[in-house]
């Protein structure tokens, strides 16, 4: 079923790859790996199986000082998340992150790069760090050096790897203890390869505003517009379905999670083809605007097509918001921020026409 595929590392994904081959089965056998990993899925659901390892018995954590575990003891362990990226969920322990011993989970997620995008870490700190100096809810992060990443076995960190990107994660009280939320993908019952809308049913963000707005309430509708802002502002070209939430707590209607994934893909444009607008019509939203895909040609009529197909009136508005918190913030980003992100951020606002005539 769609929502608790969307549970699991994505098909093709290293880790949906490590973790497949470590129980002994193939990448589409989902139902296999979802009992598991069911006892630590992301939110509040658990799926337990009495086939899945009872785990290690002993202490919650690896400590420093022991031997690394081997491939087999780590995957007894491991929380299912959702996404490409390797990534695990890990517990702070005497200033380091350490992987849980036992199916615990953990408070932390960190996301290893790989060598194609090696400074991945900088630039969703960067990104994660503007968004929360323009007043958006964004959990604590920071970068962490590998060495400071404690029971993850050799050959799982590639070689040359130097820092990773670590984030609170905002369905895991201090205590331990779950709270639900589910992506959009779920929220709409689509797979997971149907994250960038294009398959039918064809999802935008002019759709998808409309539906956080319906079962959301207001308030979080205008929230979202003013992040599709951000997203427009700071060049994210992958704010597909999968990287927006909902968030339940003890209220009766949901609310937006706060951010996660944030990251300003146009850092890559130049590696990508992406360089010259003209070629293949330059970098790409993950969702269509107003019926636009294209980051070059988001004008005006878009934003009026935008407020249309949407039904909020407030649409344009609220978008305009959080582009100009978004510029109003990257001064103070900006000195921190990697040399490649700061120059493709400065070609992006000069190409972008919603962006332009604000100024920078």
């Amino acid at each position: 079923m769609p929502w608790f595929e969307n549970l699991l590392p994505e098909s093709g994904s290293e880790l949906r790859r490590r973790l497949c081959a470590a129980h002994g089965l193939r990448d589409g056998q989902s139902f296999a790996l979802l009992g598991a990993l069911g006892r630590d899925l992301t939110g509040a659901v658990e799926v337990p199986s009495s086939a899945a390892p009872e785990g290690d018995a002993g202490e919650d954590h690896y400590d420093a000082d022991d031997a690394r575990p081997t491939s087999l003891q780590l995957i007894q362990h491991l929380s299912s998340l959702a996404g490409m990226q390797l990534k695990f969920s890990m517990s702070m322990v005497k200033e380091r992150l350490t992987l849980p011993a036992r199916s615990a989970g953990g408070q932390w997620i960190v996301k290893l790069p790989g060598m194609e995008y090696a400074e991945l870490p900088a630039v969703e700190q960067a990104t994660m760090t503007w968004a929360q100096r323009a007043g958006f809810d964004v959990p604590p992060h920071f970068i962490v050096p590998i060495d400071r990443l404690i029971g993850i076995p050799a050959g799982w960190i590639e070689e040359g790897a130097t820092h990773a990107f670590a984030v609170k994660r905002f369905d895991r009280e201090d205590d331990g203890s779950k709270l639900h939320q589910e992506d959009l993908c779920q929220a709409l019952n689509l797979p997971p390869m149907n994250k960038y809308g294009d398959m039918a049913p064809h999802v935008s963000l002019d759709g998808a505003l409309r539906f956080v707005t319906d079962v959301c309430g207001e308030a979080s509708g205008r929230e979202m517009a003013r992040r599709v802002g951000f997203t427009i502002a700071s060049g994210n070209g992958d704010a597909h379905l999968k990287n927006w939430s909902l968030l339940w707590g003890n209220k009766t209607r949901p609310t937006l999670t706060p951010c996660y994934d944030l990251v300003a893909t146009i850092s890559w444009a130049q590696r990508l083809g992406w360089e010259h607008p003209e070629r293949a019509g330059g970098p790409l939203l993950a969702l269509r605007v107003g019926g636009e895909h294209r980051f070059a040609l988001l004008d005006t009529h878009v934003l009026a097509a935008h407020v249309e197909k949407s039904g909020q009136s407030w649409a344009r508005e609220e978008l305009m918001a959080g582009i100009i918190r978004a510029r109003d913030a990257w001064r103070y980003v900006e000195p921190d921020a990697p040399p490649t992100m700061r120059a493709a951020l400065d070609t992006h606002w000069q190409r972008v026409p919603v962006l332009r005539h604000l100024g920078r």
